[in-house]
């Protein structure tokens, strides 16, 4: 798994370092959207050498090669997500908790002939089964 790693960050352009390995084994051991900072509290026993710079300077870097996607929660945090396909995201107005569905995006939309469409995010807005059951 490791080496698996390590190629797939060489192949983005990014030189693995054991920060930046312990950060990308994160996101793929971790479906939770974390904010640098809960990645930073839940890895810095495990990575001693880890600080908070370096998690924000890991999380630029993966941003501008693709690896990672982020989204703003309810509360306006920066929230990341590994890029892994199609997905949309629900944020629950309650919890702040945030859910991936399947999602099929698409590269026209009426209107926007001749524009070029780069990336494209859904998010929706509500209150997940969980905190309506608590209701």
């Amino acid at each position: 798994m490791l080496q698996q790693l390590v190629v797939r960050l060489e192949e983005s352009g990014i030189k693995p370092s054991v920060q930046r390995i312990k950060i990308f084994e994160y996101f793929l051991e971790h479906e939770n959207h974390p904010t640098a900072e809960r990645i930073y509290q839940d890895l810095k026993s495990e990575v001693p050498t880890l600080s908070k710079a370096t998690v924000y300077n890991t999380l630029g870097l993966f941003l501008e090669k693709g690896l990672i996607k982020y989204t703003r929660s309810e509360r306006n945090e920066a929230r990341y997500d590994l890029v892994d396909g199609g997905h949309g995201h629900f944020i629950c107005k309650e919890c702040h908790n945030i859910y991936d569905f399947p999602y099929q995006f698409s590269e026209s939309y009426t209107g926007l002939d001749e524009f070029e469409i780069q990336s494209e995010e859904i998010v929706i807005k509500g209150i997940c089964k969980e905190c309506l059951r608590r209701k």
